[in-house]
């Protein structure tokens, strides 16, 4: 009996090394390193229609993705016309001008995070 209860009190301290090795990955998950730089500028996002509007304000949007360890696809690749929807959304404008795009990588111990973001000014047709 001796035996058995020894095999199994060292399962128990294998499992809560194991639990506890990987609370302290998880926890140590942190970034790694950030790098941004200017992608494009352009005076709108979509071709004007007529040159007769009002300006609502700056508006901003923002697009990402995310790659498990760097190589496998968790989520749909970023977006630039999503990131300029969610701009002229927030303002519910239909279009932008003046626009600024930049992306952004993170580097995390469990992968990458590409991010486009956009700024602008929201315009919307007379």
């Amino acid at each position: 009996m001796r035996g058995k209860n020894r095999g199994i009190l060292f399962s128990v301290k294998r499992v809560i090394a194991a639990t506890l090795l990987f609370a302290g990955i998880v926890a140590h998950a942190g970034c790694l390193s950030v790098r941004t730089n200017l992608a494009d500028v352009t005076t709108s996002a979509r071709p004007m229609e007529t040159m007769d509007y009002e300006v609502l304000g700056e508006g901003e949007g923002q697009h990402s993705s995310f790659r498990l360890f760097w190589f496998f696809p968790v989520t749909p690749r970023a977006d630039r016309e999503k990131a300029i929807e969610e701009a002229v959304a927030a303002k519910g404008g239909d279009n932008l001008i003046f626009v600024r795009t930049w992306r952004e990588r993170q580097h995390w111990v469990l992968g990458s995070i590409d991010i486009i973001h956009v700024r602008g000014s929201v315009i919307r047709y007379k």
